[in-house]
């Protein structure tokens, strides 16, 4: 992203385009699980939801097994692409198959006998074991079998080929919504979901490999091309980011652990609520990201080190004006949100929102960051900024939990993840030589700035309605979060026009291919 658009328009095209499509992927997504959420706790209740998440929870870390290499392989296969290289991708496809088969059969066996011990490590009550017993089981058992497949998954992200990967993952979604609601209306309860699950995953395996062979017809699979030391660097690059990773977990997930095992299983059902619509957000904001790590990659394969510095703070600048005012947004309208969604009595869900979304918008803002150090194949980095994650949220949600109860958990995960983000802008500006001073040039301080400004007035009027008015119910809730929708949003776009954040630049690679409306809307925000 150098201030020479016409030759940096290849890649650029490639992100808007895959950048594109996981818009359309991700909302239809979100837009699912919305909908189908209440209707899942409606039929199964609050305690079996909160089993639901706890077993999400204790699969995903079953994950941590893979020694990192997951996140390998994106950023490996775009290298090798790059160099057309078919040798390299087809060992490291492969390697993985064959790396993640031996996890799998490593799996299976201790999992029978590991589900009622960890059962057992939470409030759930007698009835509701065996379902629990059950699901877990199965959920274990779908993580192993998942595992040996995503070698294939990964190939269409490698290519830059994420219109594909959005395509199909709807496609597979569509009978999936089917499977929810029969398996539910037949009174298969929680069971019944992860059965469908099951059978999604086949599903969406055998899609994911016919894709995959389709879209790079020089793969082969071949476990003998299996090699040690494709492993050595698949791993190698992996562990450092599964560090990384684990610390995402734990801000995720650790909470909801915690609150089972302190407090009650019906709690967990409450903060997966909020946690979710955190998440969602967060998925938003970080649409483009997916599309960096191989477009990254791609340019410092070519060898533009240059052009990932351009391309770390533009990016990150698009990235503070879309996701600071949407997060403040949610964090402001987070009573309106859960109302309109699930109905009165989630009141603790919205400050989940509250609390969490403020930690996490700091970790979003460090996205751009972490997809430039993948690229540079330094995910040391990430590695210590994870470490502080792990090492802070851990004992601070032990603590504030103790002290505040199901509140202060989360409390813990917002200083963590503040301090994470913090500690990861300064080692890569070390890291690239680029003085601290240029982080000016993110733009999140103005983005900052301009979303509190938009908030003040939002405040004002929530405070009046609530104070004259006292709504109740979904359809009062609803016209509240319109009506602060609407203001919010117009005063953040009315500061824009005023400080015009864009450049000359930023319109040609934004908008250089879009309709001439489309340019003439941009410019208007550039100097």
């Amino acid at each position: 992203m150098s201030d020479n658009p016409t030759r940096e328009t290849p890649v650029a095209r490639k992100i808007i385009r895959n950048t594109f499509f996981n818009i359309i992927g991700r909302f239809w997504g979100i837009l699912t699980a919305l909908l189908l959420t209440p209707y899942i706790i409606d039929r199964i209740g609050i305690e079996r939801y909160g089993i639901w998440a706890i077993t999400g929870v204790v699969t995903g870390y079953f994950g941590l097994l893979d020694f990192g290499i997951g996140t390998s392989f994106v950023r490996y296969m775009a290298e090798y692409y790059t160099l057309r290289d078919f040798r390299k991708i087809n060992e490291a496809v492969n390697t993985g198959f064959v790396f993640y088969s031996v996890v799998a059969a490593l799996i299976i066996v201790p999992a029978f006998y590991l589900v009622g011990p960890l059962v057992n490590l939470f409030n759930i009550p007698q009835e509701l074991r065996s379902e629990a017993e059950f699901v877990l089981l199965l959920g274990i058992l779908l993580f192993a079998v998942s595992g040996a497949l995503s070698p294939f998954a990964a190939v269409p992200g490698g290519l830059q080929r994420m219109d594909i990967t959005n395509k199909a993952a709807i496609a597979v979604s569509v009978p999936g919504i089917i499977g929810t609601i029969a398996f539910l209306e037949a009174g298969w309860g929680l069971p019944g979901l992860m059965i469908n699950n099951a059978i999604l995953l086949a599903a969406g395996g055998t899609v994911n490999i016919c894709i995959a062979f389709r879209i790079l017809p020089e793969l082969k699979f071949n476990p003998m091309l299996c090699s040690r030391e494709m492993f050595r660097r698949l791993s190698g690059f992996g562990v450092r980011l599964q560090i990384a990773r684990i610390a995402s977990m734990v801000s995720v997930n650790m909470d909801k652990l915690l609150i089972g095992y302190f407090l009650s299983i019906g709690l967990v059902a409450f903060y997966q609520l909020g946690s979710s619509i955190v998440e969602k957000t967060k998925s938003v904001a970080l649409l483009f990201l997916s599309a960096l790590v191989p477009a990254f990659s791609e340019i410092d394969a070519s060898g533009g080190r240059e052009k990932l510095v351009e391309g770390y703070l533009r990016g990150t600048k698009y990235l503070a004006f879309i996701s600071v005012p949407l997060f403040v947004f949610v964090i402001i309208s987070a009573p309106q949100i859960m109302r309109v969604w699930m109905g009165e009595g989630y009141e603790k869900s919205a400050w989940i929102i509250r609390i969490t979304g403020a930690g996490w918008l700091c970790a979003v803002l460090a996205g751009v960051r972490g997809a430039v150090v993948q690229a540079i194949a330094r995910p040391g980095m990430e590695m210590k900024a994870g470490l502080v994650a792990v090492a802070l949220n851990l004992p601070l949600s032990i603590i504030f939990i103790a002290r505040f109860g199901f509140m202060g958990v989360a409390f813990g995960t917002l200083i963590a993840l503040f301090f994470s983000a913090v500690y990861g802008f300064v080692i890569l500006h070390q890291e690239i030589r680029l003085p601290l001073r240029r982080f000016r040039e993110t733009s999140i301080i103005t983005a900052a700035a301009v979303c509190i400004s938009a908030a003040v007035p939002v405040w004002g009027l929530t405070t009046v309605i609530s104070e004259f008015a006292a709504p109740q119910g979904r359809m009062a809730g609803l016209l509240i979060f319109i009506a602060q929708a609407v203001l919010f949003f117009s005063v953040y776009l009315m500061a824009l026009l005023y400080i015009r954040p864009l450049n000359h630049t930023d319109v040609m690679l934004l908008a250089r291919d879009s309709a001439p409306a489309v340019r003439r809307v941009m410019a208007r925000f550039s100097k």
